[in-house]
């Protein structure tokens, strides 16, 4: 009988099944390698992008801050000018304020009436005068009452003189923004 030694056969189908162990090892170490490098860029470029964004949102924030500033300066000038206004307005009542009254003054005093001292302190005003008689100053106190810049008539002296004519003293106040 003819023997066949079939060991190198095994020996070679071994080696040729640990040979295609080791390439299909050598072939899963690749692809895992060129995995973890595909892996690796995206993440790297997910960081890149995430980076770029924080970039960008801290341009914006640093504009917007700037911007908020602004705003915040225009809002001082705005209340700094509100304010310069407000004095303006107390300034334009206070410059037009003692003519008004002077006028409505001139409007309601009668003929036969003359104030010689007018004098106005803090509002609050005494005049002196003389008049023909008792009568007009009585017309000329009762027009200061009706008058819408003085309030709070008080004659405090009324005389009469030698020659006939009556002196007199009246104190009030004086509405300017009226």
């Amino acid at each position: 009988m003819i023997k066949i030694n079939l060991l190198p056969v095994r020996a070679a189908k071994k080696r040729e099944f640990g040979r295609q162990q080791l390439i299909l090892f050598v072939v899963l170490l690749v692809g895992a390698a060129v995995g973890n490098y595909l892996w690796l860029n995206k993440v790297d470029s997910d960081l890149d992008d995430l980076n770029k964004r924080i970039t960008a949102t801290r341009t914006e924030i640093a504009q917007l801050e700037k911007t908020i500033g602004e705003v915040k300066s225009i809002k001082d000038d705005k209340k700094a000018l509100e304010d310069k206004l407000k004095i303006l307005d107390t300034l334009k009542k206070g410059r037009t304020g003692p003519v008004k009254v002077m006028d409505e003054l001139a409007t309601v005093i009668p003929q036969r009436v003359w104030i010689i001292d007018y004098a106005e302190t803090g509002g609050g005003v005494t005049m002196q005068g003389r008049s023909a008689a008792y009568e007009d100053l009585s017309v000329f106190s009762k027009k200061l009452k009706a008058s819408q810049h003085f309030r709070d008539i008080v004659i405090r002296r009324a005389s009469q003189r030698a020659d006939g004519l009556v002196d007199w003293t009246i104190t009030c106040s004086a509405d300017y923004s009226a």
